[in-house]
Formats: C-alpha cells, sequence, structure tokens
C-alpha cells in the first residue's frame, strides 16, 4: 500500500496522509485550517511505496489523481517502467498516456550488445550460416550500428537499464 501526503498550500493548516482516493476525498472534504476556514489546495506527495518515479514522471498533482489511483497506480511494473520511458524521455503528459501507446514502447532489459544477440538469435538471421562462420560475426559492432542509426536508444529507469526499439 503507498502512502501520499496532502500539503496544504494554507499555511494554517496541516496537512494529511492518505492511501486511496476515497480517504483523500473524506479527509479533503472536511479539512480546515486554524481558523476554521475550509482548506481548498494542496501538493500531494508520494511518501512511500511502489511507484514513486512513475508518481513524479507524472507529475501528479489534485486534477489527476483520481486518474492517478485508477489508471496508474494499479500499473503492472512493466507497464509502469513503459509509462515513466513516455513521460519522462518523450515528454507525454498523463492524459497522452494511453494504453495503446504503451503497448507500442518496445523495451528490453540489457545492454545494446544484449539486445543485438537476442535479436539475432530470435530473428534466426545466422540459421543459414554453418556454425563455423556464426563466430566471425561482431555482436559489439552490430550493436554500435543499430544505436548510431537510430534504431535502438537506451535509457535508465530505477537503476536498470533498457534498450528501447525505436520505430
Amino acid at each position: 500500500m503507498n502512502i501520499y501526503h496532502a500539503t496544504p498550500y494554507d499555511i494554517s493548516a496541516t496537512g494529511f496522509y492518505f492511501s486511496d482516493f476515497d480517504e483523500y476525498q473524506e479527509k479533503a472534504a472536511s479539512h480546515v485550517n486554524e481558523y476554521g476556514d475550509p482548506v481548498e489546495e494542496y501538493e500531494i506527495q508520494f511518501i512511500d511505496g511502489d511507484n514513486c518515479k512513475l508518481f513524479l514522471a507524472l507529475s501528479i498533482n489534485q486534477a489527476n489523481l483520481e486518474q492517478w489511483f485508477n489508471e496508474f497506480e494499479p500499473m503492472e511494473e512493466h507497464d509502469a517502467i513503459r509509462a515513466i520511458y513516455l513521460a519522462d524521455d518523450l515528454g507525454f503528459y498523463m492524459a497522452d498516456i494511453t494504453q495503446d501507446r504503451i503497448n507500442d514502447v518496445m523495451l528490453f532489459e540489457g545492454t545494446v550488445r544484449e539486445y543485438a544477440e537476442d535479436y539475432i538469435e530470435s530473428t534466426g538471421m545466422l540459421s543459414d550460416l554453418p556454425e563455423t562462420l556464426r563466430y566471425y560475426l561482431d555482436y559489439d559492432a552490430f550493436a554500435r550500428d543499430l544505436e548510431l542509426g537510430g534504431d535502438v536508444s537506451t535509457v535508465e529507469i530505477n537503476n536498470t537499464s533498457y534498450v528501447v526499439q525505436n520505430c
């Protein structure tokens, strides 16, 4: 379970912790400052739990908090990583990150050389060559060409390196 904090912009009010949208709405509806006036605006902070990087990448605030809880907080890790890539590296806004767009992102966990080896193996490009000739393929050069040609790029998310297949 993730823990969040609603920090009022009103300096005469204290904030509150919450873990889901219903709890946020309930507490915000009855929240008042030290003078008894309702508090209306909050900075939403991620305190503890999973998907902090996604929370920050999507710039979660009061206006998109419900969408966060409905669509993004329950997201599987592989989809969350793709959404982080879309937001942080490609500049997509939260409203533009749809499941179709997430599914279009092709990520490979590892280095460009590992990607090149996997690509060649999975496509069977060398299957018609005798095994003795297969050792002459320079995977490093192929990986470098993929990267320099713009076919792939690299990104680091949550301290893990990924290769992104560019379309």
